[in-house]
């Protein structure tokens, strides 16, 4: 039996005085359980605007780095503003409500569980196979039966930025029956020895999955690094196609003056989003 609390609106759990910039319904789970890592992490749950006003199920779309997904006050730096991107745009298209579950990062671990290799020259050390694992195996269960969630694969979306973004693709690629969107901003692979890539040549893309791409022209102050790492995403989505992705659901976009930050991804949230979201 999974041992877990119970989700609590989120001003019952940041009691301190930091100036929080939470909108909408987003409840917490301050310890979720990882048995697969043998830890537990903060969990956020972001429920539609209409939730309690009807019987209607909703797409999931799970995010890491969940400190920098709905509040300013604990992010490591600056958040996404998701729960006000979606209160905003669902005023106009209620389609698009979306239930957000928002893991947090292990801190010193972000690069070890969000790697499914071992890199020795930087450390890490390759507990990104049983984070996805956490993920299919225990949180997407855990929230499709306390929450009315469309469960199929074709309404869970997984998202992310950075190794978020690398993390979100292989868990997809591991679990296709359970994730069938994508959403990667700033996709990386620089560090992996070309590992995701010999995954997608072993696997069998769905032609129905969606997966939205992104790079920015200024990712860092390397003119090298960017256009290897636009090199890298051109790759992999030229990969996916040619192991049954279709081309016009496989999709890379890239940035003009976009950086390796929140400043650029937040922004870039509603049209991933949009596009995601159609059937």
């Amino acid at each position: 039996m999974l041992k877990t609390t119970t989700a609590m609106p989120w001003k019952e759990v940041l009691t301190d005085n930091s100036a929080h910039t939470i909108t909408g319904d987003v409840r917490i789970i301050d310890a979720f359980p990882i048995p697969q890592l043998e830890t537990e992490r903060r969990v956020w749950i972001y429920l539609p605007r209409s939730y309690h006003e009807s019987d209607r199920k909703y797409p999931v779309l799970y995010m890491h780095d969940g400190q920098n997904v709905f509040n300013q006050a604990t992010s490591w730096g600056t958040q996404w503003g998701v729960d006000e991107t979606l209160e905003q745009m669902t005023l106009d298209e209620p389609a698009l409500e979306t239930i957000v579950v928002a893991i947090d990062h292990g801190g010193d671990q972000r690069n070890n569980e969000y790697n499914f290799t071992i890199n020795p020259e930087y450390g890490f050390c390759g507990k990104g196979e049983a984070y996805a694992a956490f993920l299919s195996e225990t949180l997407k269960p855990y929230i499709d039966q306390h929450y009315r969630t469309l469960s199929a694969p074709e309404h869970t979306m997984i998202g992310g930025s950075s190794f978020g973004a690398y993390i979100s693709l292989y868990t997809a690629l591991r679990y296709p029956d359970q994730f069938n969107r994508v959403s990667g901003f700033s996709f990386v692979m620089w560090q992996d020895s070309g590992a995701i890539i010999r995954l997608i040549e072993q696997s069998e893309i769905s032609p129905t999955m969606r997966i939205y791409l992104s790079i920015g022209e200024q990712e860092t102050d390397n003119p090298d690094f960017n256009r290897i790492a636009c090199e890298h995403v051109t790759l992999a989505r030229q990969k996916l196609i040619s192991a049954g992705g279709e081309e016009s659901r496989i999709r890379f976009d890239v940035i003009p003056d976009g950086t390796h930050h929140e400043s650029t991804w937040g922004p870039l949230f509603a049209e991933a989003h949009r596009w995601l979201m159609q059937s």
